[in-house]
């Protein structure tokens, strides 16, 4: 298994590589930056199956360590990519270094391929496989979604905790369901769960008491001092949300952060979670307009949600963490400083700001070249896209001011820990010189990020001695690869 860098252990990759354990392969993760020399690991371990994880907008990256793969190992190894990308573009088998590739989620197929190879037998009829055939690409039909998550063995941790840097770091994360219910217009999964067709079996959720299970075997192994559940609806389901709470304030007790959904929120869910020992909530403010984040986004979340979420989340002395999206092109000029003037008011402790990126397949997408923002031809040359990190395309993607709009960004924290008006963020954003302020917002931002999560200095600067950027992260959807 090959992966660009550690800053986002994959779950999807920790659940795969324990099902292959337990059909008797042996398995062995890779990362990039943590290599010196990748091509005599790959030699030395010479894989008879290389799995890629391969996610939207992250093509280039994965396309590039199929391509070393097979130019260290040629045939002796098949590549094999997976993830949200040859989920929706089944065109990735053409690519350079790629042999196969599968859509949807790892478990059974990526078993089965292996099998095969084992075998001797050709693998093209395995359900959710994607292959060349006559001049172009063939997808199988995909199999049902696994339902009972309890019946998959124990995910994997020593896949990524061999490198020292991540099994020492102490804040890991967790997921507790696959699948999402929401359908945001800036996200994959609404085009995901309409390719299943599975309906309300989408999203599927681990007994509170599997939970613990994995979060006990990964702390009897490694330090472990802070969880983070990195479920999209981490409060969905008040019963389940009661027995989980109780169930880890018991046997657990670890501090622990989520993500939830402002809308899902009251008194008695926070006061649980509190009990329970959450330290942080994290909700999505997007933009300050109701209106393009209702129907724009298709988030069904008001500013008064949002008010009232955030004043529990206080109230009951949890840290509020928010996230944000700057550029959204259906808000006035002057929209993105609305959004940093809300945050103002909520005394958010930490925020997460992005500029939009539209993922392929989502709504936004979809509205964005019909606006003619977006190139009508956006899909078709995806692979001209470059990753999420070196974002925006700006030969595709019409932006209004993009220089301000990077000031804005560079700039969010300083405005909004000094809790600068809007008039005098205006200024400042629309001032190039501005920018000799961005090393000032930047610590700034890496303070509140220490502060909140309660990390030690020494923790968090060998974690990204290690990771470099943050931008540069493999995206993590627990469903794939």
């Amino acid at each position: 298994m090959l992966q660009s860098n550690g800053i986002n252990e994959s779950l999807g990759l920790c659940d795969l590589s324990a099902q292959l354990q337990q059909s008797g392969a042996v398995t062995r993760l890779f990362l990039r930056r943590e290599e010196p020399n990748l091509v005599r690991r790959l030699r030395e371990f010479a894989p008879r199956l290389t799995v890629v994880p391969c996610d939207l907008l992250g093509h280039n990256s994965a396309l590039s360590l199929a391509r070393l793969a097979k130019r260290t190992l040629g045939d002796a190894t098949t590549t094999l990519l997976g993830g949200t990308h040859p989920t929706f573009f089944s065109n990735v088998v053409r690519q350079e270094g790629v042999d196969v590739a599968f859509a949807g989620e790892a478990e059974g197929v990526v078993v089965d391929v292996l099998a095969a190879l084992r075998d001797g037998r050709d693998p093209r009829d395995i359900s959710n496989l994607v292959f060349r055939a006559n001049g172009g690409c063939q997808r199988n039909p995909l199999r049902p979604v696994l339902q009972n998550l309890d019946e998959m063995p124990l995910p994997d941790r020593e896949l990524y905790y061999r490198y020292p840097f991540m099994s020492s770091f102490p804040a890991k994360k967790f997921a507790t369901s696959r699948g999402c219910g929401n359908s945001c217009g800036y996200c994959f999964n609404p085009s995901y769960r309409a390719l299943l067709k599975e309906g309300a079996h989408f999203v599927r959720r681990k007994s509170p008491e599997r939970v613990v299970r994995e979060i006990a075997e990964v702390r009897r192994r490694h330090r472990l001092e802070v969880v983070h559940f990195s479920d999209d609806l981490f409060s969905s389901g008040a019963a389940w949300t009661e027995q989980f709470t109780e169930t880890y304030r018991d046997k657990v007790g670890i501090p622990f952060s989520c993500n939830t959904v402002a809308s899902t929120l009251d008194e008695q869910t926070v006061r649980r979670f509190k009990d329970a020992g959450c330290r942080i909530l994290a909700i999505g403010v997007e933009v300050a307009d109701d209106r393009v984040r209702q129907e724009a986004l298709n988030k069904p979340v008001s500013r008064d949600d949002i008010n009232r979420a955030a004043a529990l989340i206080k109230a009951a002395g949890i840290k509020l963490v928010t996230f944000n999206i700057l550029g959204v092109p259906w808000i006035p000029p002057d929209g993105d400083l609305d959004a940093l003037e809300l945050n103002q008011r909520l005394g958010v402790d930490h925020t997460r700001v992005t500029e939009l990126v539209p993922f392929p397949v989502s709504r936004v997408a979809t509205r964005l070249i019909a606006d003619g923002i977006l190139a009508a031809d956006y899909e078709e040359r995806i692979y001209e896209v470059p990753d999420i990190p070196r974002w925006p395309a700006a030969t595709l993607f019409r932006r209004a001011a993009p220089e301000r709009l990077t000031r804005l960004y560079w700039l969010w924290a300083l405005l909004l820990h000094f809790r600068v008006e809007k008039r005098w963020a205006q200024r400042l954003i629309n001032s190039r010189w501005s920018m000799a302020l961005a090393p000032i917002s930047f610590a700034i931002g890496l303070l509140a990020e220490k502060r909140v999560f309660g990390l030690g200095w020494a923790d968090g600067l060998r974690y990204f001695w290690h990771v470099a950027n943050p931008a540069f992260k493999t995206s993590n959807y627990v469903s794939f690869v």
